[in-house]
């Protein structure tokens, strides 16, 4: 997978919204559909000052913003959302996004949110494969930068192992199984503390590749 795409996360509501917040959530979605994430951000904003304890409005305000490349808005309004409901999957997930995407990026944070959201995601859907897709290479990029412990190997192998089980035409396919070999075969003891295997210059140009 060379394109990390956002893609606008469902979410079902056990609570069908008012007419009112569905016109607001449906224009605001056709809107980032549309590649409009300002004028998308507008009508989410809209809708919040109507609703302004819908959740699920705050989500696509923070989605509009995470796609304006505006990180720091995109987190506020995410950490708003989790202290009033700690495990709302699509905070988590655009959580994980937004600091995987932003630049530059933060990886630790990345798979801090991601990995809360995994036990969350239902394994047939699209998230899943994608969620082990960025916790994988969130770890291979620190790799090339700051470095893993054994146990951090360990889970970026299993992670993208999960992923290529799961997306065998992906385009990275062959590579990140090339690079799941080279790193079993190579890899440092658990005496290790550390293990980092490139220079910055290199480090600096896998996280390009990453964010292509």
């Amino acid at each position: 997978m060379k394109q990390i795409l956002v893609i606008i996360f469902t979410i079902f509501s056990t609570i069908i919204s008012a007419q009112e917040n569905t016109d607001f959530l449906m224009e605001g979605n056709n809107l980032l559909n549309q590649n409009k994430p300002k004028d998308a951000e507008l009508i989410f904003k809209k809708g919040i000052e109507k609703n302004p304890n819908d959740l699920i409005l705050k989500n696509q305000l923070a989605l509009s913003q995470i796609n304006q490349k505006e990180n720091l808005k995109a987190q506020e309004t995410l950490n708003e959302i989790l202290e009033s409901d700690s495990l709302n999957v699509a905070s988590l997930w655009y959580s994980g996004i937004n600091n995987y995407t932003q630049k530059p990026a933060k990886m630790d944070e990345a798979i801090k949110y991601f990995e809360k959201v995994y036990p969350l995601l239902n394994k047939n859907s699209g998230q899943f494969f994608g969620v082990n897709y960025f916790i994988g290479n969130s770890y291979k990029t620190l790799l090339y930068t700051k470095g893993l412990s054994y146990d951090e190997v360990s889970r970026m192998l299993e992670t993208l192992k999960i992923y290529t089980d799961l997306q065998p035409e992906a385009d990275d396919y062959k590579s990140t199984k090339e690079f799941i070999t080279k790193i079993e075969q190579n890899r440092a003891p658990k005496n290790v503390k550390k293990w980092i295997i490139t220079t910055q210059e290199n480090a600096e140009k896998v996280l390009q590749e990453n964010m292509k």
